[in-house]
């Protein structure tokens, strides 16, 4: 198979925000920036600059335990990818919510990490059968914050029990089932579609079909934490 492509048959399966985001990393080199224009990538918060980034992955607060981002680790998307999430911010802030973003593009290596440490916990694709659309930029990974930056409360935490995190769990608390209804209908409305087992997983529709190449974060000239 040909790694640099991120199958359509594959199963659905840095910088400030709104309020207070925990983790964020430093300005965003102008070569990376520059190499990730011409794979098509944007940083996120070009086209969305009042969305909440919080990437889990520069942390240990991960299934790994350590950092799989380096710090200033860029929040990058697919441009148009990006628009979409720009206008699903926007229906968000009319009702007194916005998005945080766990995880855009994902570098490849990255992936390979994830796989080989939780390949049992079925979270993370198996790279011999094709790269998760994380690493194409066109999936993004994100949760609902109020108007002061708060994040609200969902079936499950971010990469965390998939037996409870399925996207149309019927959770015992109406304030679940309610935050999780309005952070889908802004997502689905901007062209989103979420992922059945992961609740905060969402694939752009425009991609859902057509294989995408995957952009490996050599190619940015990003170097992942040994």
């Amino acid at each position: 198979m040909n790694r640099r492509t991120c199958l359509a048959s594959l199963p659905l399966a840095l910088l400030a925000g709104c309020g207070t985001p925990r983790r964020h990393g430093s300005a965003v080199p102008a070569d990376v920036r520059r190499r990730a224009w011409r794979e098509g990538l944007v940083e996120v918060r070009e086209l969305a600059p009042d969305v909440s980034i919080d990437l889990r992955y520069t942390t240990a607060e991960n299934v790994t335990g350590r950092p799989l981002y380096p710090v200033g680790m860029p929040c990058l998307l697919r441009r148009s990818t990006a628009g979409r999430l720009a206008a699903a911010q926007a229906r968000l802030r009319a009702q007194g919510y916005g998005l945080r973003v766990w995880d855009g593009w994902r570098p490849p290596e990255a992936h390979q990490r994830l796989h080989d440490h939780g390949k049992r916990t079925g979270l993370f694709i198996d790279p011999s059968g094709g790269w998760s659309r994380h690493c194409a930029g066109i999936s993004v990974d994100a949760t609902l914050i109020d108007a002061k930056g708060r994040e609200q409360a969902m079936p499950t935490y971010f990469d965390e029990n998939l037996a409870a995190a399925a996207s149309d769990t019927r959770h015992p608390d109406p304030a679940v089932r309610r935050n999780l209804r309005v952070l889908h209908a802004a997502m689905e409305a901007a062209g989103f579609k979420p992922l059945p087992g992961e609740w905060w997983h969402f694939d752009d529709l425009e991609f859902l079909y057509t294989s995408i190449p995957v952009i490996w974060g050599r190619d940015l000239g990003i170097v992942l934490p040994e």
